[in-house]
């Protein structure tokens, strides 16, 4: 039987058309993306304007994820990608989010949190990922470990941009500090960022924050 062009040009459609949930979900660790991201947090955020309470945010990226990738392969890098998004999700709360926002970064909004209250979740969620023995290989175990910066509205900024790039400048002083404790090296791509950072102020990173995310 010979199909026609208009049937074939239905088929790819219908191949390609993606699932509502598929358009919201990150393929490799199954969770929301950034699209689901800042849906919520521009939601969130209206709320917690109307109701004057506040929401916190906290933007991580795994220490030394490059070194994994170019020792054990990429595939091995998605494996530890995906260990690390389940200890996340399952250290925070059914009704607040982790995103994986890219490549080895992760961001979860926590609703109704205070910088207190922040502070603790950012060390909790630490500490759950420093304690995960990561298996590259059969017998050979690594440590993996994340670097965390937290912000929260409305006091580190107005909009979910200063918010991230606050949180995101925060993220990369705690890596550097971290690196300095354990003697660990930067990846190029860290030292340039936490080079930067460490010489903006608070105030200049919230003013020119808008666009750059």
């Amino acid at each position: 039987m010979t199909t026609t062009p208009h049937l074939l040009e239905a088929s790819s459609i219908t191949r390609t058309v993606l699932s509502p949930v598929d358009s919201l979900t990150d393929a490799l660790t199954g969770l929301p993306n950034t699209r689901f991201m800042f849906m919520h947090l521009t939601r969130e955020l209206a709320r917690a304007e109307r109701l004057k309470t506040e929401v916190s945010l906290l933007v991580m990226d795994l220490d030394n994820f490059k070194d994994i990738n170019d020792t054990y392969g990429h595939h091995v890098g998605d494996r530890a990608l995906r260990d690390v998004a389940g200890v996340l999700k399952a250290g925070i709360r059914p009704y607040d989010i982790c995103v994986r926002y890219a490549g080895d970064e992760f961001i979860v909004v926590i609703s109704g949190c205070n910088g207190e209250e922040a502070e603790r979740k950012r060390l909790e969620l630490q500490r759950a990922v420093d304690g995960l023995q990561f298996e590259a290989r059969p017998g050979k175990m690594l440590p993996l470990a994340i670097s965390i910066g937290a912000s929260v509205f409305p006091h580190d900024g107005d909009s979910y941009e200063m918010l991230l790039a606050t949180a995101d400048s925060r993220m990369y002083r705690d890596k550097t500090r971290r690196k300095r404790e354990t003697g660990g090296g930067h990846d190029t791509e860290d030292t340039v960022r936490t080079t930067a950072s460490e010489h903006v102020s608070e105030s200049e990173l919230q003013r020119s924050a808008v666009g750059i995310l």
